[in-house]
């Protein structure tokens, strides 16, 4: 089955590769459908990840794995749609060096839920939001169920001046950003289905319209954004999140902890989480009930209590782990696990 990867990842390669003289549009199709199971994971990673942005997958190793990508590439702009089982993404130093790919990357969230890291920030990216990424630098997606999204690739090349403050905006809500996203959404979702239909000149056209928008988008965003950390105050807040990420289960985990471990005074870490309007406490809170929700929505957790759920992520008092998790869920843990995870914040 191997060798049929090779085959397949050769004819995709082909494909993917930048246009020349020819403008016409150019169809993107891949589905891991029909190969063996223990092949389908790495078909996506070698064949699909590397030809629409040099990525690092991993698996969530808890569910068959199965993935399916369509869309359409320009020379100057790529849209393409993809649905797949739960995994992690990250865009790395070493394929960074290896592409050398100077591009934005626009993840738009058809189903499920999407978590987007980069800069030191991070968001949670639900239906009908999205977030920018720019991958000149590391950034980190997770989809801890199963999604679907649109993907756009622009070369930072069509925006000009406009992508000057990308890095004050990147992983951080379009939604929450300005009144922009609304109408890219709904735009994107018609050019996904059109785009392939279109002769040379209309596709050219409608690109050129929406990197357009894109561009205004990101005008809007930056505009809207507080003012960026320091570098080095990023890569602080970037240190205290990784050591917290870590050690997130731990019942004694505080100010005082962290401090310890990275040298940093408790007041300037409580600083650095002020620029993302939290706190360092309320930022550990969101982060267990965000892994305590993920347990209640896995079937393979099921016949863990809830209280064996909540005191594995830190909570050592049940009753105020059910208040704290109804407010920030709208729902009893109990009904949460019973609703699959599909309350009204899902």
């Amino acid at each position: 089955m191997l060798s049929t990867i090779n085959v397949r990842a050769k004819s995709w390669s082909c494909a993917m590769q930048p246009l020349t003289a020819e403008p016409s549009p150019r169809v993107i199709d891949a589905s891991t459908a029909g190969l063996n199971q223990t092949d389908k994971f790495e078909f996506w990673q070698e064949v699909v990840c590397k030809a629409l942005v040099d990525l690092e997958c991993r698996p969530d190793g808890k569910n068959p794995f199965e993935a399916s990508v369509s869309g359409t590439r320009l020379s100057a702009l790529s849209v393409a749609r993809i649905e797949a089982s739960p995994h992690r993404v990250a865009r790395l130093p070493a394929g960074i060096s290896r592409s050398g790919d100077e591009s934005l990357i626009f993840n738009f969230i058809l189903a499920g839920v999407a978590l987007a890291e980069q800069d030191g920030r991070s968001v949670v990216l639900k239906p009908g939001d999205g977030a920018v990424c720019d991958a000149q630098r590391p950034y980190y997606l997770r989809f801890d169920d199963a999604f679907k999204l649109i993907t756009v690739k622009v070369p930072l090349a069509s925006l000009s001046h406009r992508s000057a403050g990308v890095h004050r905006i990147t992983a951080r809500s379009l939604t929450e950003a300005g009144q922009m996203c609304p109408i890219l959404f709904g735009y994107l979702v018609g050019l996904n289905q059109q785009l392939p239909s279109l002769d040379a000149v209309a596709s050219e056209k409608v690109a050129r319209n929406f990197t357009e928008l894109l561009a205004s988008a990101l005008d809007e965003a930056t505009l809207n954004s507080p003012l960026p950390l320091s570098e080095y105050r990023a890569v602080a807040l970037v240190r205290v999140k990784d050591f917290l990420e870590r050690n997130l289960d731990a019942w004694d985990l505080d100010a005082t902890m962290v401090s310890a471990a990275l040298n940093l005074s408790p007041r300037y870490i409580n600083k650095l989480f002020e620029a993302e309007n939290t706190s360092l406490a309320r930022y550990i809170w969101r982060r267990r009930l965000e892994r305590a929700a993920s347990d209640l929505r896995d079937p393979a957790r099921q016949s863990l209590g809830i209280s064996a759920v909540a005191m594995a992520h830190g909570f050592n008092d049940l009753s105020h782990f059910s208040r704290a998790f109804r407010q920030r869920f709208e729902m009893s843990p109990r009904a949460y696990r019973v609703a699959g995870g599909r309350g009204p914040l899902e």
